[in-house]
């Protein structure tokens, strides 16, 4: 064997211990509080004139998210029980957030309104926040999930 094969050897056995020591790096930011820190978010809403039907609610982390919904971040359909629904969103950045949720009675997937634009159906947002026309301001609703374990409370009307 001549030198240069010796350095040759010598040159892959370096670098491979250094990819295997970027990778160990790496894997270990991530399952040890890497960069991106989740939690579960539990809802609770009230109000609930029925257990007909289900709570859409709707997670936003942006006002794009907020004003239309199929921007949302996240959207679930929760049961109504004895007036009430909960839904836990689980692995959840940490971030700033807003809820709506409104009570689809009839399924139709859609916060129902009559001839003027007013809703037929109960809504809320998160911070129970209110408008006198329209959904209230995203800033108003939003709230910053930074705990591991946090809950927000909503009642619809």
């Amino acid at each position: 064997m001549n030198w240069r094969d010796v350095m040759k050897k010598v040159f892959i056995l370096i670098w491979v211990c250094f990819l295997l020591l970027s990778l160990e790096s790496a894997y270990s930011q991530n399952t040890q509080g890497g960069s991106t820190k989740t939690g579960t978010l539990m809802v609770l809403i009230d109000g609930f004139n029925s257990d007909k039907g289900d709570a859409k609610i709707a997670l936003c982390n942006s006002i794009e998210g907020y004003k239309n919904d199929e921007k949302a971040f996240r959207r679930e359909a929760a049961r109504i029980n004895n007036g009430k629904a909960e839904w836990a969103f689980k692995d959840l950045p940490f971030g700033e957030y807003a809820i709506r949720v409104f009570h689809d009675e009839n399924g139709n997937n859609k916060l129902d309104k009559n001839l003027f634009g007013a809703p037929t159906e109960v809504y809320g947002f998160s911070n129970n926040a209110r408008a006198t026309f329209g959904p209230p301001d995203y800033k108003k609703a939003a709230f910053i999930f930074d705990k591991t374990d946090m809950t927000v409370r909503i009642t619809v009307k």
